[in-house]
Order: C-alpha cells, then sequence, then structure tokens
C-alpha cells in the first residue's frame, strides 16, 4: 500500500474550494491586525505549514521556511534567501531580517515560518533579536506585512519575551479532517494491485473508526490506521479494537495520560452497592444520544468521589467510561510536573487539548487530594503546583466539551471550598462504609471472580450473618482480602480453591479494618461527608424498623 502523509498531501482543486478552518481564519486575523511574532505550539508541522501556505496565497504572502540544518527554503525563494549556509545560523537569519536595506530589496510580503527556534533561545543575541524586531515593528509596519511565525512541540518562551510573542493554538484534527485521513488510506488500497475488495467501508464503520481516532495527529492516526488495515486485511469492525490499542500505546508516550481499556472496566454486576449512584449516571448517559444534542441538552460535567479508602471509588471511576458508553483515560498528575521551567504548565495544557479533542470521553483524576492538596498555599516549587492547578481549574469552570470528569478523594485536608463548588461538577457523591447488605453483595462479587458459587457453599442464613458481623466496618478491599487469604488456607490445608466458613471466619478475623487502623481520619472524611455530599448506596435499616437508614452515627 503506497502512504503519503496526509498531512502534506497537495490540497484538491483550488483553496476556494476548500472551506478556512479556525486557525487558518484566527491566523489571518493575527496577520491582518499586524501582530509581529506569533508561536505555534504543535507537533504537526506538515499540517500546520500546509495550512499557513493556504493563508499565505489567500493574503498573496510568499511563505518562507527556516531551520538550521536547512536555513531558509521555499518554493520561488528570493535570491537574497538563496544562500543556504550563511543562514543555517538563527542569529544570522534573524539579522537578516533586522536589516532593513534587505528587508527593503524584498519588496513583496512574506510570510516567515522559524521552525525549532525556541531550543535557541538560550542565547542572549537571538533574544535580543527578537525583541528588536518586534518591539520597533521592523516585520509588520505600513511598508510590508512579514510576520515571524515560530513552530515548535514544546510551549518554550523566556521571560524577557512573554510580552512580544504571542501564542496561537491549533488544535488536534476534527471529524472532519480525520475522516479526510480515512478516505486516503482507503483510496491508497484502492489504487494497490492487491487491494482491490478490501477497501470496501460502510459509513457506519468509517464513523467509529473515525470515534476511535479522535485525540490523534494526522500521522499518529493514519499510522495506527494502516497498521489495522495490514493486520486485518482490510476493512472490518474487528479493528477497531485494535486501533484503541495502537491509540493507547500512543497516548501512554505522553506520560501524563493513561488509556482505560474497555477489558480493565467493571460491569455493573461486578459492583457492589452504589444503587443510588447507578441511576443518577443512567440518566447523565442519555444526555450522549444524538437527540440530546439536538435538543441542546446540557453536556455532564462530571463527579467528585469522596469517601473512606477501599470504598472502590476508583473500581467505579473507571467503570464510568462503560457505563457512559466513552472512552476512559487517566491523568496522572504527579507527570505532569517537570524540571524545566514552564515545562509542567505545558504537559497540562498538552493533556488537556488530547482530551478536548476526544469529542467526549471520562477523564479520572485518582486521588486528586494527594495530588492538589495544599495547591492554594504551595511556594516550595515557585508557584508551579498553584499555577497548574489554577490551569485545571479554569479549565473545569468553562469547558464546553462532552468529557466527563471523575475525581476521587480520600481526605479533602488542603484542598480550597472553591474546588467543589457548584459549576465545576454536577455532584459531589461520597462511599461510606458498606452495609451489611452491601457487604454480602461484595463478598459474593469477590467469590464468584474466583470461580467460587456462593450459593453453593452451602451456609445458613446464621452463618452468613456471623460472618458478616465479623466483618463490620470492612471496605470492599478488605473483604476481598478476606477471600484471597481464606483460599490461600483452603488451597494450604486441602488443595482446593473453595473455603469453607471457618477459613472465611479466620481469614477475616486475620484483618483490621482501617476504620480501626485510622478511626480519627475515617471519622473525619465521615463527618465532612454528611452535610456535604450525597450518598452512593441506600442506608441500612435498623432492626424492628420499617424502610431504610444508615446505621452510623457520626455525633460519636
Amino acid at each position: 500500500m503506497s502512504r503519503t502523509s496526509v498531512a502534506v498531501a497537495a490540497p484538491q482543486g483550488p483553496d476556494t474550494q476548500q472551506p478556512a478552518s479556525e486557525f487558518e481564519i484566527n491566523l489571518e486575523e493575527h496577520i491582518r491586525a499586524g501582530y509581529q511574532c506569533l508561536f505555534i505550539p504543535t507537533s504537526e508541522e506538515a499540517r500546520v505549514q500546509a495550512e499557513i501556505s493556504r493563508v499565505g496565497r489567500k493574503m498573496n504572502h510568499r511563505v518562507v521556511l527556516w531551520d538550521f540544518v536547512q536555513g531558509f527554503t521555499g518554493t520561488d525563494l528570493p535570491s537574497e534567501l538563496a544562500n543556504p549556509k550563511r543562514f543555517f545560523s538563527p542569529n544570522e537569519a534573524l539579522r537578516f531580517l533586522l536589516d532593513d536595506n534587505a528587508m527593503t530589496a524584498l519588496r513583496e510580503n512574506f510570510i516567515f515560518v522559524f521552525r525549532d527556534l525556541d531550543d535557541f533561545f538560550r542565547e542572549p543575541a537571538n533574544v535580543r533579536a527578537i525583541k528588536t524586531l518586534t518591539e520597533e515593528n521592523k516585520l509588520v509596519n505600513k511598508r510590508h506585512k512579514r510576520p515571524l511565525i515560530i513552530i515548535s512541540p514544546k510551549l518554550n518562551i523566556p521571560d524577557k519575551l512573554k510580552t512580544c510573542i504571542s501564542i496561537l493554538d491549533f488544535a488536534l484534527p476534527n471529524e472532519t479532517k480525520l475522516h479526510k485521513t480515512v478516505d486516503f488510506v482507503q483510496q491508497s488500497i484502492e489504487n494497490s494491485a492487491k487491494g482491490k475488495g478490501k477497501a470496501i467501508c460502510s459509513d457506519e464503520l468509517k464513523d467509529e473508526i473515525v470515534a476511535c481516532l479522535m485525540g490523534l495527529t494526522s500521522t499518529e492516526a493514519e499510522n495506527a490506521l494502516s497498521r489495522c488495515l495490514v493486520q486485518h486485511s482490510g476493512f472490518c469492525r474487528e479493528m477497531l479494537s485494535t486501533i484503541k490499542d495502537e491509540k493507547a500505546a500512543i497516548i501512554k508516550k505522553s506520560e501524563v495520560l493513561t488509556y482505560i481499556p474497555e477489558a480493565g472496566m467493571a460491569s455493573r454486576e461486578e459492583i457492589g452497592g452504589f444503587d443510588l449512584l447507578f441511576p443518577w449516571l443512567d440518566r447523565r448517559r442519555r444526555a450522549y444520544e444524538r437527540k440530546a444534542r439536538e435538543l441542546n441538552i446540557d453536556n455532564p460535567k462530571g463527579i467528585v468521589l469522596l469517601g473512606v479508602p477501599g470504598t472502590g471509588k476508583s473500581y467505579l471511576a473507571k467503570a464510568c467510561a462503560k457505563l457512559l458508553g466513552l472512552p476512559g483515560y487517566i491523568l496522572d498528575v504527579g507527570a505532569v510536573f517537570g524540571h524545566l521551567v514552564g515545562e509542567s504548565e505545558q504537559r497540562m495544557r498538552d493533556a488537556l487539548n488530547q482530551i478536548e479533542a476526544q469529542r467526549g470521553c471520562v477523564l479520572l483524576v485518582d486521588e486528586a487530594d494527594k495530588a492538589f492538596g495544599g495547591a492554594v498555599d504551595s511556594q516550595g516549587d515557585s508557584g508551579v503546583t498553584r499555577r497548574v492547578f489554577g490551569k485545571f481549574l479554569t479549565w473545569l469552570s468553562e469547558k464546553q466539551d462532552r468529557t466527563f470528569v471523575i475525581m476521587t478523594m480520600n481526605r479533602t485536608h488542603g484542598i480550597p471550598p472553591e474546588f467543589l463548588r457548584a459549576g465545576r461538577f454536577d455532584a459531589v457523591w461520597y462511599t461510606d462504609l458498606p452495609t451489611m447488605a452491601e457487604r454480602k453483595q461484595i463478598l459474593d462479587i469477590h467469590l464468584r471472580k474466583r470461580g467460587v458459587d456462593p450459593a453453593k457453599l452451602e451456609f445458613g442464613k446464621e452463618d452468613w450473618d456471623e460472618l458478616l458481623k465479623k466483618m463490620q466496618d470492612f471496605v470492599g478491599s478488605e473483604i476481598e482480602a478476606v477471600v484471597v487469604e481464606a483460599r490461600y488456607q483452603a488451597y494450604e490445608t486441602r488443595e482446593s480453591g473453595t473455603p469453607t466458613w471457618d477459613e472465611l471466619y479466620q481469614a477475616a478475623g486475620s484483618v483490621t479494618p482501617m476504620a480501626q487502623r485510622d478511626a480519627d481520619s475515617v471519622s473525619a472524611i465521615r463527618t465532612f461527608c454528611k452535610d456535604r455530599a450525597r450518598p452512593v448506596s441506600s442506608p441500612e435499616a435498623p432492626a424492628g424498623r420499617r424502610g431504610r437508614e444508615r446505621a452510623v452515627d457520626l455525633d460519636n
């Protein structure tokens, strides 16, 4: 199969037949407004250069490229710039732009695109040259328009240049561009000698393929799609899971985001409790339907899950992607922080851009209290934590996309009150210690997960009740530990994987619940949640009373 990057493929037909993208409109506005220097943070050099060229042709500006390997390049390059060896040095290239006589001799309007110029910002001469070019309006003035555009994967602007350089965002490919990528690869198959009949793809399957590719660059999307086509010998529904796996490997390179595979998401039947949260999630799931979008139903924002550690918050959060019918990602806040100045802010910015490009996904920020606790008062890192936290807060408040954010917390110390205010999330839920009925449900789930049918254990009701009372104040992870330990004992004594009642009871006695080991912390989180959050499950009814009520005294 012949493969050429769709980002650098020659445009079909005149530019007037291709609608201008939002980036092209913004770029043209900036040039017409007289901006001297723009910085475009993107790794998609070919695609952004193609769009800059379209703007140049529309405005009758010649586009000239520069990098430190080739010097100045471009079609129909002016003779004044045709000596590549002279302009390998970024300082020499900038000196040419500073030379009034040389610039006057060019006569025409240009767009100068410098690739990776930020790698040379450490040299004072280059910083000084850019300051002079921008502050003295040498690039864009009444005589000519010759703006300087810097392209680099990393947004790295020295403090001295922050007032001189404006940032112009370049979004990842949208559905329309990815559809063109799929069409391009499909056409490549049709044109190959062995591709006859293998390029057939229904519109429905094509839409699903595009949805899987959202969040990737044009090159990444084309590579992932091409590999899947080679593996599956053409278009088929089985390739969707392969695309997701390929996408997971690509996103993993960012170190900040991790894709949650569907195999790692629990089903509703594998989750104990949460009987009040599930119906709430079902209502939110309907908001992602096409008809809901046509009726302008508000996009769900997300939830906060507060509660005692080990009560299944992270487990439920990962399952929410499957429950809502969306792809899921984990944001590793710890991986956001880098050692270079500005690197942390850039990593958070890139991660949020990639999430927004999904056009609908679940984003899990696990144990957010550890990641952001004390961020407002953070001073030891020159305010980096505070700025990253502020960027994330602003995004939560202003986002209008279909991202469903889930934040789990085991404590609230250090988290500013405005973090949990209405508007950033749809609801704040809390997970309490499981009731007796929930403990039975969780115990059954962990037994069945290991091939043990609870119905065949032949325990009487009193046996179950006594065993569950032994596990009073146990959270889900501690109940799972009981099952694991009991099965170890069963295998050691009888080479069996099915534990007896005595083995389960003995295993329960070997576990000291955290509610006892760290009673103050557990009490603090339960007290905080009492009037500030909604319970994820129905309360337990005390003996002798009709109805259900949580048997927990939070005042002691």
